[in-house]
């Protein structure tokens, strides 16, 4: 016989009621439901490395870009240290973020307006923010050094020491700390090295739970610094164990110069092919300059490492790029950046991370402005200023998205080429400078211009803007730069319409 359904009600409760006590003593033992746990983020830089450089970086090109995403035209705006990485910081273009070149008075740490930056940004959403290695030119030069607003962990470089693989100081944490001798090759006072010893161990030092930006960056491939009054030309100093690694390696053709600059305009057309030192000294660079990431290559193996052991790894964001490039060759060009020709604008860029499928490939144009945006969506943090760039997650995670934004290039008061072939600091030489996917456009303030239709010419060696084929290409170019050389914000990020007309 069926029971009423009044009865089962009944006996439900009655159950239901035995129970409770039960399923509150398991829920008390459980404790308090966890939130997600939010990602870190690690960005690793290096100084005046090309994109051809990461040929030298095969573990941080398995470990980052086949496990994430490689964008293939990643740009500097503006291609010199400290405007770039003023940039990185504060997600603006340089003519709005106020840092003109790489010292005063329009440039250097001075010029940056810290208490508006990525890390107080992110310190105010509750990261622990840890920098180490090289910070803006000029840090703790001309004024005592410190720690900047927004970092709660602080080994920054002091400069000029900074350019140094030994006897380099620090300033950490109100300590000044000094690492070796500069004419003594100890290799436990390699610079890439310790940094990577103080990058592991800030990952390992931070608490469970606490959500993590470390800032790693590295001064290779960068040339030393030599005292001042010496006629001894900066070198490169790879790390003991990787000298001479690079030895047979063989220059690109496009570093043998170039015949032809009569489409350049006046810093380049007085410039000639290299002379038989000059070659030589280009050759010895670039093996040097590679084999001196080899201990970076090492580093980025070692902090994956530390991610992973400390179960941090499937958490955490990491990107790896450069703060520009650096002539090798190119041009007639020697040594130096600024320019916004390939060889000194286009930089690696590596993603990996949450929501970011492996071996992911984006043909983007994207630009160092993108960083910042790029984090903070990451975070879940916000700025408290117009940002002229915009995050780069969603190219992450879908390599075939594309969109017709330009991006500016601009050297605002940066520097003369000298007759040697190399790029000095000066008076002259300043431009702004418009790339798209397909071109590359250039007006200079001494009224030159140059137009580069990179399908056709990826070397950028023949400019086009006399060329009337291009001319209704020329003055699209020239409408859209005249609109981005002023631009922020909202106004940065807009599409550019077809070209022509």
């Amino acid at each position: 016989m069926v029971a009423p359904a009044r009865s089962r009600s009944a006996a439900a409760r009655t159950t239901l009621t035995r129970l409770l006590p039960l399923l509150l003593s398991l829920l008390a033992l459980a404790g308090p439901a966890q939130a997600p746990e939010r990602p870190n983020v690690v960005v690793l830089m290096t100084d005046d490395q090309t994109y051809a450089d990461m040929a030298a970086m095969p573990r941080t090109r398995r470990l980052i870009g086949e496990a994430g995403a490689r964008f293939t035209r990643s740009y500097v705006s503006y291609p010199l240290c400290c405007p770039s990485r003023a940039t990185y910081l504060t997600g603006q273009y340089n003519h709005n973020n106020g840092v003109h070149t790489n010292a005063p008075p329009n440039g250097g740490v001075e010029a940056l307006d810290a208490e508006h930056t990525l890390p107080v940004w992110l310190s105010q959403a509750d990261y622990r923010t840890s920098h180490i290695g090289k910070y803006l030119n000029g840090y703790g030069l001309r004024r005592k050094a410190n720690v900047p607003p927004g970092w709660t962990d602080w080994h920054g470089t002091i400069d000029k020491s900074t350019y140094q693989m030994y006897g380099y100081r620090m300033y950490e944490n109100g300590a000044v700390n000094r690492y070796g001798d500069f004419d003594v090759e100890d290799p436990a006072m390699y610079q890439t090295d310790v940094l990577r010893q103080k990058a592991v161990a800030s990952i390992e030092g931070t608490a469970p739970g606490t959500p993590l930006f470390l800032s790693l960056m590295f001064v290779a491939p960068h040339g030393e610094s030599v005292d001042p009054g010496s006629t001894t030309e900066p070198f490169i100093r790879a790390a003991p164990r990787d000298v001479g690694r690079y030895r047979r390696l063989r220059l690109p053709r496009a570093a043998r110069g170039e015949r032809d600059v009569s489409d350049k305009p006046p810093y380049v057309r007085k410039l000639h092919g290299a002379s038989s030192a000059t070659a030589a000294r280009i050759r010895a660079d670039f093996r040097s300059r590679r084999e001196s990431l080899i201990a970076v290559d090492e580093a980025v193996e070692a902090l994956v490492g530390a991610l992973a052991r400390t179960g941090r790894l499937d958490s955490t964001y990491i990107l790896f790029t450069s703060d520009n490039g650096f002539f090798q060759g190119e041009h007639n060009i020697y040594k130096g950046k600024y320019l916004a020709y390939d060889p000194s604008s286009h930089v690696p860029l590596l993603i990996r991370g949450p929501g970011i499928r492996p071996g992911t490939v984006s043909g983007e144009l994207v630009t160092n402005a993108d960083l910042a945006p790029t984090i903070l969506e990451a975070a879940g943090a916000t700025a408290d200023r117009s940002l002229d760039g915009r995050s780069l997650l969603p190219f992450a995670r879908d390599g075939r998205l594309r969109t017709r934004r330009p991006v500016l290039h601009e050297g605002l008061e940066a520097g003369d080429i000298d007759r040697d072939g190399a790029v000095r600091s000066g008076t002259v030489g300043e431009y702004h400078a418009l790339r798209t996917a397909r071109y590359l456009y250039v007006e200079w303030i001494n009224g030159a211009r140059e137009l580069y239709d990179r399908a056709r010419d990826p070397g950028e060696l023949h400019s086009r803007h006399r060329d009337r084929r291009y001319r209704g290409i020329r003055r699209s170019l020239h409408r859209e730069l005249v609109r981005l050389r002023s631009c922020a914000g909202d106004v940065c990020r807009q599409p550019m319409g077809p070209l022509g007309g």
